[in-house]
């Protein structure tokens, strides 16, 4: 087996057992350690994967969020609503409170590593919405006068700047009614 093989198995381990324990445990009780232990490897190899809990979290939403979108590409009837519907569940589990999120986006603006991390993240996920906004183009259910792509990316944009809002503990208390209301004039915005 190749090098980059076995790291991307080790890292596909570690994001299954971390699956695993959130879903048995949920995210804030387990710990790094225990996702270790699950996966079989060295705490410390973990750190070679993810600098943290949250940073793994974060690639595992991203990673569901993406297949999620892309499902939506083969699905007949209306895609606008069913994207709002996936993000506004989302936002319903979101697992970190706003101190945590809080914490997670200092990391990711203050490590070189985190931050390119994050950008492959929204590159993917931009990657990944682009095709399923063309579709909803296509249909006529957003304006096409703005390229899918451009779309996607401000659809990312306006979903991070809720985010961070909401950790700063800015409008809505709960992180879903933020979300949906924001994404609501975001919608109206591209219709056609």
């Amino acid at each position: 087996m190749k090098r980059e093989e076995k790291k991307a198995l080790t890292r596909q381990r570690i994001a299954e057992a971390a699956k695993e324990l959130f879903e048995q445990s949920g995210y804030e009780a387990a710990t790094v350690q225990q996702i270790a232990d699950r996966a079989s490897i060295a705490k410390g190899t973990f750190f070679n994967y993810f600098t943290s809990k949250e940073d793994l979290m974060l690639e595992l939403q991203g990673m569901t969020i993406i297949r999620e979108i892309e499902n939506l590409a083969g699905k007949p009837g209306p895609v606008i609503p069913r994207i709002q519907a996936l993000l506004f569940e989302y936002a319903r589990h979101f697992p970190m409170n706003r101190t945590v999120t809080r914490a997670v986006m200092q990391g990711m603006f203050g490590s070189e590593k985190l931050r390119e991390a994050q950008i492959d993240r929204c590159v993917e996920l931009g990657n990944g919405l682009a095709p399923v906004l063309e579709l909803a183009q296509a249909r006529g259910e957003i304006r096409s006068d703005i390229p899918a792509s451009v779309v996607a990316q401000l659809a990312i944009q306006t979903y991070y700047g809720v985010l961070m809002s909401w950790a700063l503990e800015q409008g809505e208390a709960e992180l879903a009614d933020q979300m949906m209301l924001t994404f609501e004039v975001f919608v109206r915005g591209i219709s056609p």
